[in-house]
């Protein structure tokens, strides 16, 4: 039975040894921290008991991997899904509000020329031609919305909180291929509903996931943190973790960030590959959020997206999920691509975001904060820069048996769950059909054994 060892618990991981065990593999998952869950997880906050997510997480129609993933571990229901597209967005500078719907870029507030004018982007994506040629990673969303004659309120209204929201970056800078897949994947002929988990994210997938896993015979372990991969002859025999273990495997699936699978390679593996070049060279993106408590209820929408503001989505916990407390507003206030804000004091973000949510909500202003919790995820994501997409690994990395798998790993989708998934199921596959060579224990010249990774290239035994 082929064992392979899974370092990271998060979805890429969790999912990755799912597909592992179903397909009659050995697993081994490691964790190094104390929980599972990744960037994707749930706590109770003490204040007012209810759950907080580290981060508001929305699903897609189209994520088809998620949902498989979720199908598998029996968790599926957890999520609630919209019969079809329909958001509300709320504009700071008018006070009015508009629909997104769906159906042929949907926004019934733009006037009928732009409304028009959004069917040139879905022809250049369903039928890219010389007149119409496709996105590329070299220029922004900007530059390509430009080439294609999209007006300043479409962008407003539609393409710039759709590309803050799905690539957590700013469109004036952001890769124009990469939103393009995000437009064919949930617009054009695809599946643009809104799915959202009803309960905490360690409820959605974690702990099933955990016991999915473990009553099939998968290792799960915790503050399990690896020290390097056992690399022998350009092979991963397995993996070194701190304090001295080494856990033998047939190949090893790395789920954990770009700059800590870097760190767990020795410098001679990686020296001239680029694969590893342009892991080191991807920078992150972050996000901020803030659950705030207001002591009365201020909207029922569920989801509100904001126009003309540093905010950029307000969530409605109160209709998301089960709060402790039904009289007072649970909201979850999430500005991404938040490089001004994520270094400045809680009390202040409090402060600049409530100000913000009083000036599209006339209720909140109001209202009174009970309590607020601030959750800065300063490496949320890659950032989806034009020539970023270059820099994404594969899965295969140079080193035979090694997997890498992760919302960063070069799936045609920016970072996101279902990147993540999708990386997942793709070096599960690969790890299933790996055969690995013979290890060669010991040292020809003296037969002593010494690990093959600390032999002078000369040497070693001839391949």
């Amino acid at each position: 039975m082929k064992h392979v060892v899974v370092i990271g618990g998060g979805f890429a991981g969790l999912s990755a040894a799912t597909r592992l065990i179903e397909a009659g593999a050995r697993v081994t998952l490691l964790e190094k921290r104390g929980q599972l869950g990744g960037r994707a997880y749930s706590v109770t906050d003490e204040a007012s008991g209810d759950v907080v997510d580290n981060g508001q997480h929305l699903f897609m129609g189209c994520y088809r991997a998620t949902k498989a993933f979720l199908t598998r571990i029996g968790t599926a229901d957890k999520v609630k899904w919209q019969e079809r597209l329909a958001l509300t967005f709320a504009d700071a500078a008018t006070g009015k509000r508009s629909r997104l719907v769906a159906g042929a870029f949907g926004v019934p507030s733009l006037p009928w020329r732009d409304r028009l004018a959004l069917v040139k982007v879905a022809a250049a994506i369903r039928l890219p031609s010389r007149l119409l040629p496709p996105a590329t990673d070299y220029e922004t969303v900007d530059g390509w919305l430009d080439r294609l004659g999209q007006s300043a309120a479409a962008r407003r209204a539609f393409f710039h909180p759709l590309a803050l929201a799905a690539l957590n970056d700013d469109p004036r800078t952001a890769s124009a291929k990469i939103f393009e897949a995000v437009l064919r994947e949930a617009f054009v002929g695809g599946d643009s509903r809104i799915g959202i988990a009803r309960v905490g994210l360690s409820d959605l997938y974690v702990d099933d996931a955990r016991a999915w896993l473990q009553a099939r015979g998968a290792t799960v372990r915790l503050a399990a943190g690896v020290e390097r991969i056992v690399v022998d002859r350009g092979v991963a025999r397995g993996v070194a973790l701190r304090g001295g273990e080494r856990i033998d495997a047939d190949a090893v699936i790395a789920t954990c960030p770009p700059a800590a699978l870097a760190a767990l390679v020795d410098d001679e593996a990686r020296d001239g590959e680029p694969w590893w070049a342009g892991l080191a060279a991807l920078q992150s993106s972050p996000i901020v959020s803030l659950h705030l408590w207001l002591d009365r209820l201020v909207t029922d929408d569920e989801i509100i997206g904001c126009l003309g503001s540093p905010l950029h989505w307000i969530f409605n916990r109160n209709r998301l999920a089960a709060v402790r407390d039904p009289s007072r507003s649970h909201l979850s206030l999430v500005v991404s691509a938040a490089r001004g804000l994520v270094d400045r004091p809680s009390d202040e973000i409090v402060q600049t975001l409530f100000a913000e949510l009083s000036r599209l909500l006339p209720a909140a202003a109001r209202a009174r904060v009970v309590h607020a919790r601030v959750i800065k995820e300063r490496d949320a994501t890659i950032a989806h820069t034009a020539g970023s997409e270059g820099l994404r690994p594969r899965c295969q990395s140079p080193i035979e048996g090694l997997f890498a798998a992760g919302d960063y790993v070069r799936t045609g989708l920016p970072a996101t769950i279902e990147s993540a998934v999708r990386a997942a199921d793709d070096a599960a596959e690969l790890a299933l059909a790996f055969d690995p060579p013979r290890a060669i224990p010991t040292a020809p010249s003296t037969g002593a054994f010494v690990p093959l990774s600390r032999l002078k290239r000369s040497e070693a035994a001839p391949e």
